[in-house]
């Protein structure tokens, strides 16, 4: 069964993201088994482990097409500066782990869901999660640009899927390698992966601008407003901590 099996569009719509008991239990065992592999992730970071995953000059290009430079403008316009910082990095470091694991990505759709994933995380709405809405808004936003309906259904997908324990795993998914990307700007999850001279690179192009005060500060007011939603079970399993300790200055 894949990560996101019993957690689809379908659950999320109705449910506005809330979790029973059945699907508590079922994100928790993922749950315990990834974090070792969060923790020793850091770990080997700050002994200054690196591995080779990077991207060239010319796939740092975001892609050139209408519809992910209008989803570009959306995001500037729409985001605070360290939420649309982050959002870049999310889809460098996802593009750039997909190519060191030999998996293909439509570029355009990636950087569309990677830029709009978090539209909705700094304003938290009681009983419906931040990924549900952010896919609702990512819906309407792209089919008023004209776009297909399966490029439409996939961002959608991608957005309501990417915070569901597990999904990082199959970065052939949009929900997948955006989590990706997040796990590393989040905890340092694969940093060790990837060369460390293009890592900061990438940082020192899109700062974190107090990312570690900001994103445990927001993940608490929208885990208090769908304290039965993923991004509560987050907090409890320890996103507070890995952030902390994740291996950045903040």
């Amino acid at each position: 069964m894949g990560a996101q099996d019993g957690f689809d569009w379908g659950w999320a719509d109705s449910t506005g993201g809330k979790l029973d008991r059945r699907q508590v239990g079922k994100l928790l065992l993922v749950a315990a088994s990834l974090t070792p592999s969060v923790m020793s992730g850091s770990l080997l970071s700050m002994l200054g482990v690196q591995g080779s995953a990077q991207l060239d000059e010319i796939e740092m290009k975001i892609p050139d097409s209408a519809l992910a430079r209008a989803a570009d403008q959306h995001a500037r316009e729409e985001l605070s500066p360290w939420v649309l910082e982050h959002s870049y990095r999310v889809y460098y470091f996802g593009k750039a782990l997909a190519k060191a694991d030999n998996v293909h990505i439509d570029d355009e759709l990636f950087f569309i869901t990677s830029m709009l994933h978090d539209m909705e995380i700094e304003h938290p709405v009681p009983g419906r999660c931040f990924a549900v809405r952010g896919a609702e808004d990512a819906e309407r936003f792209l089919t008023d640009q004209g776009a297909p309906r399966g490029k439409v259904v996939l961002v959608r997908n991608g957005i309501s899927g990417h915070i569901t324990f597990g999904v990082e795993n199959d970065l052939s998914d949009l929900a997948g390698a955006v989590s990706a990307g997040c796990e590393v700007d989040l905890s340092g999850k694969r940093i060790q992966d990837m060369r460390r001279a293009w890592f900061d690179a990438v940082v020192a192009a899109h700062p974190r601008l107090d990312f570690k005060r900001k994103v445990i500060e927001t993940v608490r007011r929208e885990a208090e407003a769908v304290p039965e939603g993923r991004t509560a079970l987050m907090r409890d399993v320890g996103f507070d901590f890995g952030v902390t300790n994740s291996p950045f200055a903040e």
